[in-house]
């Protein structure tokens, strides 16, 4: 115990320790094991208690990129070993047509961002095919080497509040990146979506 608001969490000796009050540690869920798809995003509590808890379970880390997950699919990765971004997906691009277009956010829980060296951190992406896939990564600033990863296709929503089917992105910037493909390569982007 660091203080009598903060625990000291740390795994293996030499490790980083990673200092969270303690009122935060009460509110997070407890979680054996980290599920293999969730078809809703997660609630950033949810998210914390994964991050957190991984150091006790090894075998959550995933030590190869994925090609494609399918819609749902949640891993967890060590950034320094594996890159986890090259996933076989067309993302949206930035206006300079080169990099992927991120959006990044730092999150609360419960209300309250978890000190500023001790901030959760999201990063988001959007599918330049299918505008309502996505992809989401997720880190403790304190320990950005471990990160949560979600793909998660969700529904559009017609004026009348029922699900609808995705539209292709006509975007013309994107669209010339995937028009050029055949039936075969665009297939292989949208069936796992």
């Amino acid at each position: 115990v660091k203080t009598k608001n903060h625990l000291e969490f740390f795994d293996d000796p030499g490790q980083l320790k990673i200092y969270l009050p303690k009122k935060l540690l009460e509110c997070l869920p407890k979680c054996s094991s980290l599920p293999k798809e969730r078809h809703r995003w997660n609630t950033n509590e949810e998210i914390a208690a994964y991050l957190i808890t991984f150091e006790k379970h090894d075998e959550w880390l995933t030590t190869s990129p994925k090609t494609r997950p399918q819609n749902g699919s949640m891993i967890l990765y060590n950034r320094k070993k594996v890159k986890y971004r090259k996933d076989g997906y067309c993302w949206k691009k930035r206006k300079d047509g080169k990099t992927t277009r991120e959006d990044h956010m730092k999150l609360k829980v419960q209300g309250v961002e978890i000190l500023v060296w001790q901030c959760l951190y999201g990063c988001y992406v959007h599918s330049s095919i299918i505008p309502t896939f996505h992809r989401r990564c997720y880190w403790l600033l304190q320990n950005p080497d471990i990160v949560l990863v979600h793909y998660l296709n969700v529904p559009a929503v017609d004026d009348s509040g029922k699900p609808c089917g995705p539209v292709l992105c006509s975007i013309n910037t994107d669209r010339k990146e995937w028009a050029k493909w055949s039936k075969e390569e665009l297939i292989g982007q949208l069936k796992p979506m």
